[in-house]
């Protein structure tokens, strides 16, 4: 077995860390290896989003010795996902560059409705391909999924900002569980849910399937209880739950067979939410799934790797929802991706970076579906804030940094909006992308130069046929604008004539 066989997902949770290795064989991913570490990173955060010290060098150290295990498997093959408790740091990026250099690989923070997207996929390889249409719910320490769906994509993606750690916190502040408080909680979330309630009926839901630790906890207690294998989850089974753990009085005193230790603090918040679920959404039995957020991303991984990629389905659906002139962005595009073949080997630029800036290309002018004016801050908006299938929020903030500074001024301190891991790269994509947008203003094809384009770290230098400023004076001059403009960025840029036309592209036919 070599490293290149092996693909590897780290599910960074707000209240365990996940890391599974798998070796790809036949076509299928078979696990070989599974660490799981309780970190409780949600316990450690305050309701400013600061994280305290403990908990900071307790996930620090964990992943280090994730990091052991990921060194020889290559980083292309390695994917690693934040959720609640990473989307709600106040100040994510110290922490992140951390936590990196611990792991050894970047860490995506990805959206609630995101993280339903991949739990979805996880839940999937326990169910038979002609399965009824279902739904899927998936409590985590800090937020809950729910997806519901008949095939790979799902039709409904909700997450609900409530998980087994923030709830009984919420509902348990000072460790006291009453019936009162009980209650209150479930209220609270029950209200919550009635959207989502309306989204499942027009689903037409025939199976409901739970996943993740807190499902699978209360499942291995009702086994214990009734001395049998573990079954499907039913309303009396939670009933009966809620009533020993309300009668234990205190969460610290919550002592049920077959419930861990390291799962016992949070387990009356798990068992609240699920409560709420099933009874908002009617469902007379769960069954439980082995499979849960952290197969969904390896499942993901191999499609990206294999070009079966939902960000590009994303990209395509956002495009015509706002009705983008396809021919312009395919000739801006075309041009910028010609360029980066040219400039990626100088600048360590890969396949991930080229996607990238072939999707902002694409999705450059959505903002005038708004407004003509300042339409490029409209693009950044729409890119940066949206739920966007596939991508992690670092993804969509690069890519509306693209689309943000890909005309007009560029701020001196436009980097700063992004992790400084993605600085270089950032320079080299945003000059491209302005490069593109300058050239195909007349949104002409004739008017498009053969070009050769060379680079290092400070400088691009761009050439073009000889006499073609002059018979295209208002691209030469667009051309110009962006020396100033680069200069902000710490990239020179020189014009230079091409004596040995090798077309860098060519116009359509």
């Amino acid at each position: 077995m070599t490293e290149r066989d092996l693909y590897a997902a780290v599910d960074l949770g707000s209240n365990s860390f996940h890391m599974v290795v798998a070796r790809r064989e036949h076509g299928e991913l078979r696990v070989i290896d599974r660490i799981r570490e309780m970190v409780r990173i949600a316990g450690g955060l305050d309701a400013e989003g600061r994280l305290d010290r403990d908990t900071h060098e307790r996930a620090v150290g964990c992943l280090a010795r994730f990091g052991q295990r990921l060194a020889e498997i290559p980083n292309r093959q390695i994917r690693a996902v934040g959720t609640q408790t990473f989307r709600r740091l106040r100040s994510p990026r110290p922490f992140l560059v951390v936590a990196e250099t611990a792991l050894g690989c970047p860490i995506d923070i990805i959206s609630g409705r995101e993280e339903a997207r991949l739990v979805w996929l996880g839940a999937q390889l326990g169910t038979a391909t002609q399965e009824p249409a279902r739904v899927v719910i998936d409590i985590g320490g800090g937020s809950t999924e729910i997806v519901a769906g008949r095939e790979r994509d799902p039709v409904l993606t909700e997450s609900l900002q409530y998980g087994c750690v923030s709830v009984t916190r919420q509902a348990f502040p000072d460790g006291r569980i009453t019936e009162r408080a009980w209650t209150r909680m479930r209220e609270e979330i029950a209200e919550e849910l009635l959207p989502v309630q309306a989204g499942l009926r027009a689903v037409g839901w025939q199976r409901a399937i739970g996943t993740s630790g807190t499902i699978r906890a209360l499942q291995s207690i009702c086994a214990v209880r009734d001395g049998e294998t573990p079954r499907p989850i039913h309303p009396g089974d939670l009933a009966d739950l809620r009533r020993r753990v309300i009668e234990a009085g205190r969460v610290d005193a919550v002592d049920l067979p077959g419930l861990s230790a390291r799962r016992q603090p949070v387990i009356a918040g798990g068992l609240l939410i699920l409560e709420a679920c099933m009874d908002g959404f009617g469902i007379e039995r769960l069954d439980v799934s082995p499979y849960a957020l952290r197969e969904g991303v390896l499942v993901d991984l191999v499609g990206r790797l294999e070009h079966s990629d939902p960000r590009e389905t994303t990209v395509m659906a956002l495009a015509e929802r706002f009705g983008v002139d396809r021919a312009q962005a395919e000739r801006v595009r075309d041009f910028a991706l010609a360029g980066f073949e040219q400039v990626a080997e100088a600048h360590a630029l890969g396949r991930a970076h080229r996607d990238l800036l072939d999707w902002a290309c694409r999705l450059h002018e959505i903002g005038l579906g708004i407004a003509h004016s300042h339409y490029q801050h409209h693009s950044a908006y729409v890119v940066e804030h949206s739920d966007m299938a596939g991508f992690s929020r670092q993804e969509q903030e690069l890519m509306a940094f693209l689309l943000r500074h890909q005309r007009r001024r560029i701020p001196a301190d436009a980097l700063d909006d992004l992790p400084e891991r993605l600085h270089e790269a950032a320079r080299v994509l945003l000059a491209l992308i302005r490069l593109s947008v300058a050239l195909c203003r007349t949104r002409s094809d004739s008017d498009l130069p053969d070009f050769a384009l060379q680079s290092n770290r400070q400088q691009l230098v761009l050439k073009v046929p000889e006499g073609w400023a002059g018979r295209h004076p208002l691209s030469s001059r667009s051309l110009a604008l962006q020396r100033t403009q680069l200069d902000q960025i710490g990239l020179r840029l020189k014009i230079g004539r091409l004596t040995n036309p090798l077309p860098g592209i060519a116009p359509p036919a």
